[in-house]
């Protein structure tokens, strides 16, 4: 069964990946093959790349049998792991900058580092191979020098000069003998020169030991034959390195005689492994650490940092960046992206710090605090500055500011992950509050947002299992206390009607919600007395398939569309949000009573009243007697509307009196409230 946390690749037709592999193995290098056939290979391997991925139990087995398959069919060039590579990269990654897909990328990276050592292993199998075949051919050479002595040595010599593998043949001392021109290539020096010196010269390994202590085992009878990577200093001061294949050779009698050195240049391959690695590890556009690299420092900072020690972690998400790309091109905003990354190291010079780009357009600073780090208001004054000066980019300036999340904490309070989190909450929180601002992690405030994410996140659920459902709540003519209705509201056992209301507007469910609850209200209230009354929130009012959600609500539960008003938020009208001032019109036209809810009176409001003919308003909780200026003004805005033309109502009246005093005022009809026993 497919793992359901991982997104399918973006390549959905496998002979396509293919095809495009086939083209970038062989224009990277030669493969005596026709063009079909390698692709039919190269099919089976798409194959196997994709059910690796998306496979339950991931593992990167799948990586190391494709990179030793692709030695098998003949892509022995390290050229062709490289094209190959890069083609899987690009074509299964290539969503993640849209698409984030942790996971995704995770097995992808891993499959990738598999692979490559597949592709070595195969290599050197294969290299291996070749060498033990010369060996043989060079043994046997010795067995049949007594019968054919001159065939045998011109053999031996064709072999040991054409072969792309370099040959010292040594004494069991380790003095050199005889080298072939490859070896000499791979050392850059002449052949001649090589004769009568050492191995421990000709190999020269500072940093891996005794290079006879290989020769050693094997006189020793300890090992047959030795295969071992090595760094070699060439003669030119380069460095090379090479796999290594010792093996004996003996006389007539049985007796150890020689050794034979088979020695392949697997630099190339180890520069690519190299490359590979940093790719992985590092942002190709600002050569700062990417997210997976800045997670592994993270933790061996806090491992390595005394407990009592504070570490300082901010991320900063760039405010406005697609308007740069926008306005200016990609390329411009790729540029003001390095920039960043050098403006944010140039600002923490001074510290023991570490800068990554950890998304699109995010960043994150590690700073392991000393007694000369700022506090963190003045740390982040830093940043802000460091960033507010325009880049300029072929003659234009451009700029952009940060909203920063941060958290200061001692090395042993918590692991990578957890801080992580709880800057990347704060940073939540900044941008909440606006555009360059900034915030700290507070334990507190992230625990009460906890539980409000964990409400927002469980509303789809209960809704599904019946804990939240639709009630009603009364609504009352003020003048003698009569029901005129009800208004439908959310009824849920965790948090209150408005509550809810406001969650599932964060997480945009209110679209979805409002359609269900519309329609439940309706089937529940169709037999009931009155009109029924539901409010809208902004996102529900500029739906566009409000008028259709509307309708079949009207259609399935039998109320009349005159006993039903719906309140649109007034917000989305005057902000002309989506289908809001659509769908005011067509639900009058419809013969639904529209209202406007969250009325605050001010000027826009009685001009949208006016403009619309609009004939019910239900005014905002902020509003009522709660001082003298408050009270003037409510009454004001009362008969401001009720010259209008437009009758108003008023939420949750909690007293007796509040009734009075609304009533006194003009106001119609109080929903809910004292009314309700709420």
């Amino acid at each position: 069964m497919p793992d359901p946390r991982v997104t399918a690749p973006p390549v959905h037709r496998r002979e396509q990946l293919a095809r495009a592999w086939t083209r970038s193995a062989t224009s990277a290098s030669y493969v005596p093959r026709s063009v079909d056939d390698l692709e039919r290979v190269l099919l089976e391997l798409v194959d196997e790349v994709m059910t690796s991925l998306a496979a339950d139990e991931f593992t990167s087995a799948a990586g190391t049998r494709i990179g030793e398959r692709l030695v098998a069919e003949g892509f022995i060039d390290p050229s062709a792991l490289a094209a190959s590579i890069s083609v899987l990269s690009r074509e299964l990654l290539g969503d993640l900058d849209s698409t984030p897909d942790n996971e995704l990328a995770r097995r992808t990276v891993t499959l990738l580092g598999a692979m490559s050592a597949g592709f070595a292993d195969g290599l050197r199998e294969y290299t291996l191979t070749q060498q033990e075949q010369v060996k043989q051919a060079l043994f046997n050479a010795v067995l049949r020098a007594e019968h054919n002595l001159r065939g045998t040595e011109n053999r031996f010599r064709e072999v040991f000069a054409t072969s792309a593998t370099g040959i010292v043949i040594t004494d069991l001392g380790g003095m050199c003998i005889e080298v072939n021109p490859a070896l000499a290539a791979i050392l850059s020096t002449e052949a001649e020169r090589l004769p009568g010196r050492m191995l421990t010269d000709i190999f020269r390994d500072d940093g891996a030991g005794d290079v006879m202590a290989a020769y050693r085992r094997i006189l020793d009878g300890e090992q047959a034959r030795v295969h071992e990577h090595r760094r070699l200093r060439k003669e030119d001061g380069e460095i090379a390195w090479v796999l290594l294949a010792i093996s004996l050779l003996r006389d007539g009698a049985g007796d150890p005689a020689y050794f034979v050195t088979m020695v392949q240049d697997v630099t190339e391959l180890h520069l690519l492994q190299d490359r590979l690695g940093h790719q992985l590890l590092y942002d190709a556009l600002t050569g700062l650490p990417n997210r997976q690299c800045f997670h592994t420092k993270l933790e061996s900072t806090l491992e390595r940092a005394e407990p009592r020690a504070t570490i300082t972690l901010c991320c900063l998400n760039l405010d406005a960046f697609s308007l740069v790309n926008n306005s200016f091109g990609h390329a411009v905003g790729d540029r003001l992206l390095q920039a960043v990354g050098r403006r944010l190291e140039q600002a923490v010079s001074d510290e023991n710090a570490l800068v990554a780009r950890i998304a699109g357009d995010e960043f994150a600073v590690l700073i392991e605090d000393s007694a000369t780090t700022p506090d963190l208001g003045d740390l982040i004054g830093v940043l802000a500055a460091e960033l507010a000066d325009p880049e300029y980019i072929d003659d234009t300036g451009v700029a952009v500011g940060a909203s920063v999340g941060a958290v200061r904490r001692r090395a042993g309070d918590g692991d990578a992950t957890e801080l992580f989190r709880a800057a990347d909450t704060a940073l939540r929180k900044a941008r909440a509050t606006g555009r360059r601002q900034w915030a700290e992690f507070h334990a507190d405030d992230d625990r009460a947002a906890g539980e409000l994410d964990r409400l927002a996140a469980s509303l789809p659920a209960a809704w599904e299992v019946g804990e939240l459902a639709v009630d009603f709540t009364p609504v009352v003519r003020l003048a003698d206390r009569e029901p005129v209705g009800a208004r439908a509201v959310l009824s849920w056992v965790a948090a209150d009607h408005a509550t809810c209301v406001r969650l599932a507007e964060r997480t945009g469910w209110s679209v979805h919600l409002g359609p269900m609850l519309l329609l439940e209200a309706c089937k529940r209230f169709a037999g009931s007395p009155g009109v029924l009354r539901v409010q809208l929130t902004r996102n529900q009012s500029a739906d566009a398939d409000l008028v259709r959600a509307v309708r079949r609500a009207i259609e399935e539960s039998g109320l009349t569309a005159d006993r039903l008003e719906l309140s649109l938020d007034v917000g989305a009208l005057l902000d002309d949000v989506g289908d809001a001032r659509d769908n005011l019109e067509v639900l009058g036209d419809i013969g639904v009573h529209v209202g406007l809810c969250g009325v605050t009176g001010g000027p826009l409001d009685f001009d949208l009243v006016s403009a619309t003919g609009v004939r019910s308003v239900t005014l905002s909780g902020a509003l009522g007697a709660g001082s003298e200026v408050l009270a003037e003004e409510t009454a004001r805005t009362v008969r401001m509307f009720g010259s209008l033309g437009a009758t108003c109502s008023v939420l949750d009246v909690r007293t007796l009196e509040a009734a009075d005093w609304w009533s006194s005022i003009g106001v119609a009809t109080a929903q809910g409230g004292v009314f309700s026993g709420g």
